[in-house]
């Protein structure tokens, strides 16, 4: 028995799973292509940061004497740390990001196949992956929370993340519910043709 009767309250299991596939490959083109442009952005930056902070090791003067020109340097040192520090965290989450959407494109081309076709097998890569994805999402909302703390941006975009958790868990039930009601159609005609 499908868990959902329909998607949306207005479409059929059938029409609902076909959209969320045309809507998570179009998606999943977009975030790998900004994904691979972030990265590729992040290293020129990871970079400059290295260069920046070489230049300002050289330019600053040992023999300074004034506190409070020691006081600003261990600050813009600090500062160089802790920027290279949290720009391999978001390098490392950006990788895990890419490649979901990558296998994004690949899961949903067999989701909207399998739907056409009425190949309940062609779902289950989409309902792993999900899965999958929802646990790295789950981790993406917690690691910034537990990284950088409870400062106004963080926690909008951990409230973000939760909101689009939710919308992947009710297209995860969409899904499931067209597996359990193409499982239910091949028992029909398996019935019928005895």
């Amino acid at each position: 028995m499908p868990i959902l009767s329909g998607c949306c309250f207005c479409f059929d299991l059938k029409v609902g799973t076909k959209f969320i596939g045309v809507l998570k490959l179009i998606s999943a083109l977009m975030n790998s292509i900004m994904f691979a442009g972030l990265l590729v952005m992040l290293v020129i930056m990871q970079v400059g940061a290295s260069t920046a902070r070489e230049m300002h090791k050289t330019s600053t003067s040992p023999s300074v004497d004034d506190d409070y020109e020691n006081l600003n340097l261990e600050m813009d040192e600090s500062a160089f740390e802790l920027m290279q520090q949290h720009i391999g965290m978001v390098k490392l989450a950006l990788y895990v990001l890419l490649g979901l959407a990558v296998l994004l494109i690949i899961t949903s081309s067999m989701l909207i196949h399998g739907v056409r076709r009425n190949r309940r097998g062609l779902l289950i890569p989409y309902m792993i992956q999900e899965s999958v994805a929802l646990l790295v999402y789950i981790a993406l909302a917690i690691a910034p929370l537990i990284a950088i703390g409870t400062y106004n941006p963080i926690v909008y975009f951990t409230l973000s993340v939760t909101g689009g958790i939710l919308i992947h868990v009710y297209f995860l039930l969409v899904v499931f519910s067209q597996y359990q009601a193409l499982g239910l159609i091949r028992m029909h005609e398996e019935i019928s043709m005895k």
